[in-house]
């Protein structure tokens, strides 16, 4: 996600005063109200802003700022999570009624590992306010050109937004990476050498891409025991040497298990293959995908430099069933076609480097049978 904090980014809400009473006061102190339930903390009085934190494809987070607040720049325990007017997302009630029926009983062995979803009620005033802050940030660095021309609905079609937990909120460091296919696609060959998500990167890089989703590191090796291999992969999300090995000892005890976990919820719903996406009659994309893009956030937590390190926070987010229409199951189909191509051809390479290496150990060995 694009992250940017500051207060360049930040859309000044009208201020709340007890002597303005007009409509838009009315509206602002309505969702203040509202908000005040989640906070867990007193509400300073006065007004209050919000700020673009980070955005995806899909939805864009709102950080809650108070006027004259002593907290810092996250000062407040929640943020405002919205969606955007695209045609993969779906109105945040049918998200809600969706991520309780078919999302949250698959991690009733470990409910923590969730964020609960509470909505909370908009206002039109605050939506076109934070739509006209999107397009002021357009063309500059305060967000991405691959999110420019996408906005929040309009009231009408949208009057909720999902109120988070903001795990930046006290001490610590957010650390955020997604752990992809934890298990090896169904359509791949037996003596395939690269897991799913290895192999895509490796494909969009050949030909050209950016690499879109490479992580430089194999999902495979977050689960490794050996040092060596896990230690690779933590460095793509933990940089600082010093403390590369006290936060893989931490990783391994609290964030393994969850891998773990949520690899056996992919190995249950493993319908991924080629042949489900060109036959997908009783077949439940929604959740396999969405156990496939989810994202892992931790909040790590170090008295010191060279410290033994905590995660104390192990959270997976942005579990939204995945919508197998509007040509996206066709896609799919396409993707597993053209991995399964580029595997053979990586397989036929390895077979004509060990053909040419034995013919020429074969002349020096004097040898011209394959006995």
């Amino acid at each position: 996600m694009n992250k940017n904090d500051g207060p360049e980014n930040t859309a000044e809400l009208t201020p709340v005063r007890a002597n303005r009473v007009d409509e838009v006061d009315d509206q602002i102190r309505g969702l203040l109200r509202r908000l005040s339930v989640f906070f867990g903390e007193p509400v300073p009085s006065g007004s209050f802003s919000l700020s673009y934190l980070a955005e995806g494809a899909a939805n864009v987070v709102w950080l809650i700022h108070f006027q004259n607040s002593n907290l810092g720049q996250h000062d407040s325990s929640v943020v405002l999570r919205m969606r955007k007017d695209v045609p993969s997302t779906l109105p945040m009630v049918q998200f809600k009624r969706d991520f309780e029926a078919r999302i949250a009983p698959l991690f009733s062995f470990d409910p923590s590992l969730l964020l609960p979803v509470e909505l909370v009620q908009l206002c039109p005033q605050v939506i076109d306010r934070l739509n006209r802050q999107l397009r002021q940030l357009e063309g500059t660095e305060g967000r991405s050109a691959l999110r420019t021309g996408t906005y929040h609905p309009d009231f009408a079609d949208e009057q909720y937004a999902m109120v988070m937990p903001n795990l930046g909120h006290g001490p610590g460091v957010i650390v955020e990476f997604k752990p992809k296919w934890l298990t090896q696609s169904p359509s791949a060959p037996r003596n395939a050498q690269r897991c799913r998500t290895c192999a895509m990167n490796s494909m969009r890089r050949s030909k050209g891409g950016s690499g879109r989703g490479d992580s430089g590191f194999c999902p495979f090796d977050l689960l490794s025991r050996k040092d060596a291999i896990l230690f690779g992969a933590l460095r793509q999300i933990w940089r600082d040497e010093d403390t590369l090995s006290s936060f893989a000892d931490t990783f391994r005890s609290r964030v393994q298990p969850a891998l773990r976990q949520l690899q056996k919820l992919q190995l249950r719903h493993n319908e991924v293959g080629l042949e489900d996406f060109q036959q997908p009659q009783e077949k439940d994309f929604a959740v396999a995908m969405a156990l496939r893009d989810c994202s892992m956030v931790l909040k790590v937590v170090q008295s010191g430099s060279g410290s033994a390190s905590q995660i104390p926070t192990v959270k997976l987010l942005d579990l939204d069933l995945k919508d197998s229409g509007g040509g996206k199951l066709e896609k799919w189909a396409r993707m597993e076609s053209e991995l399964i191509e580029e595997v053979m051809l990586d397989i036929e390479y390895l077979i004509s480097l060990f053909l040419e290496n034995w013919i020429v150990n074969s002349l020096y060995l004097g040898s011209n049978t394959l006995d």
